[in-house]
C-alpha cells in the first residue's frame, strides 16, 4: 500500500512538472514550446537573411546584365551607323576618278574591315546572351546559382599516399598517375554535368596537416581519401577524420570518404574501412557517404560524385547537352 502511495505521489510531481505549479515555477511543457518557439524564431531569421541575401544576387546579376545588354545595343547602333557611312563612301567612290579613288582606297579599305571585325562579334553572341531566361539553382544551404554551372568549393584530404591527387587526376584528364605526395596544395577543376568542383587537394603529410584548417573557410564539401590497402595506416586516419569533423567551420560541410585502391589485392571492403576509421560514430553530426574507389580504374569515382552533388544542390543536376 505504501508503494502504491508513493506511485500515485510521483505521478502528481510528474503531473506537476509538466504543467507546472501555476505560479513562477513553469513545467517542462511550457520549456519545451519556448524551445520549439526559439528554435523556429531562429529559422525564419535565417531564411529571411538568407532570402535578401538570394534576392541581392539576382538583383545584381539583373542589373549587370540589362547594364551589358544596353550596351551591346548602343554598340550595335553605333555600328550600324557606320555601316551607312561605309556604304556613302563607298557610292561616293563610284563616281570618283581614279586618282582620287586610289588615295582615299586605303582610308575605306579601314572603313570596311572594321565594320566586318564588329560584325564578326556581334554575329558570335551565345544563345545565353540572346535569351531572357534567368537559371537560377538553389543549394542545399539555400544560396542561389544563376548560370548554366554550378560551381562548389571542396577542399581533398587524407594521409599521404592515400591517392587524393591521383583520383583528382583520373577524374579531370581519365588517366592514372602515381604521383609523389603533394607538398602545399594544388587547385584543380572538375566538372561534372552540370557542376564545377573547385577543388583544393592540400598534402596529407604530418608537417602539412595543422595547415589544413586554413583552406575551411566557405568549404562546401570535404572529400577525405583513406587508402584501404594499408591497414596499418586506417587508425592514423581515423584520428585525423576526428579531428575534421570537429572543426567548426566544416559542421555545414559535406562529407565523402573515399575508400581508395579497392583493386589492389588484400585491401579493406567498404564495411571493414567505414567500421576502422569509425566513420558511423564520428561523422553522424555531417551528412556523410563511405564510396569504396580504385584511382586507377576509376570505379566508384562518379557514383562519389552522384552522391555528392545530392548533397549539395536541392534541386536534381542535370547533365548538359
Amino acid at each position: 500500500m505504501d508503494q502504491m502511495n508513493q506511485t500515485v505521489r510521483r505521478l502528481e510531481d510528474v503531473v506537476m512538472g509538466i504543467e507546472g505549479n501555476g505560479g513562477d515555477e513553469i513545467g517542462t511543457l511550457e520549456e519545451a514550446r519556448t524551445r520549439v518557439e526559439s528554435h523556429f524564431e531562429e529559422l525564419r531569421v535565417r531564411l529571411q537573411s538568407q532570402e535578401a541575401a538570394a534576392r541581392a544576387v539576382v538583383e545584381t546579376h539583373a542589373r549587370e546584365r540589362l547594364a551589358t545588354l544596353t550596351a551591346t545595343q548602343h554598340d550595335i547602333s553605333t555600328w550600324l551607323a557606320q555601316v551607312v557611312s561605309v556604304v556613302v563612301q563607298c557610292e561616293s567612290a563610284l563616281s570618283q576618278d581614279d586618282a582620287r579613288l586610289v588615295g582615299n582606297g586605303t582610308q575605306l579599305k579601314k572603313a570596311i574591315e572594321a565594320v566586318e571585325k564588329q560584325h564578326d562579334q556581334f554575329s558570335q553572341l551565345s544563345p545565353e546572351q540572346l535569351s531572357p531566361d534567368i537559371p537560377i539553382t538553389f543549394t542545399k544551404d539555400n544560396r542561389v546559382h544563376i548560370g548554366p554551372k554550378i560551381e562548389m568549393r571542396v577542399v581533398a584530404l587524407g594521409l599521404d599516399g592515400a591517392g587524393k591527387t591521383s583520383i583528382l587526376f583520373k577524374l579531370k584528364q581519365n588517366e592514372f598517375m602515381s604521383v609523389t605526395p603533394t607538398i602545399g596544395f594544388n587547385v584543380e577543376t572538375i566538372e561534372y554535368k552540370n557542376l564545377r568542383f573547385n577543388v583544393w587537394d592540400i598534402g596529407g603529410q604530418p608537417k602539412l596537416r595543422p595547415l589544413w584548417k586554413h583552406y575551411f573557410l566557405n568549404t562546401q564539401a570535404v572529400v577525405f581519401v583513406v587508402d584501404s590497402s594499408d591497414k596499418e595506416r586506417l587508425t592514423e586516419a581515423s584520428l585525423e577524420l576526428a579531428k575534421l569533423v570537429a572543426e567548426k567551420e566544416l559542421k555545414d560541410a559535406a562529407l565523402l570518404i573515399f575508400a581508395n585502391k579497392q583493386d589492389v589485392d588484400g585491401s579493406e571492403g567498404v564495411e571493414s574501412v567505414t567500421e576502422a576509421v569509425g566513420a558511423s560514430k564520428l561523422c553522424c553530426s555531417h551528412s556523410w557517404h563511405l564510396q569504396g574507389c580504385s584511382a586507377q580504374t576509376g570505379a566508384g569515382l562518379y557514383q562519389g560524385l552522384d552522391w555528392l552533388s545530392s548533397q549539395l544542390v536541392a534541386s536534381p543536376v542535370t547533365t548538359l547537352n
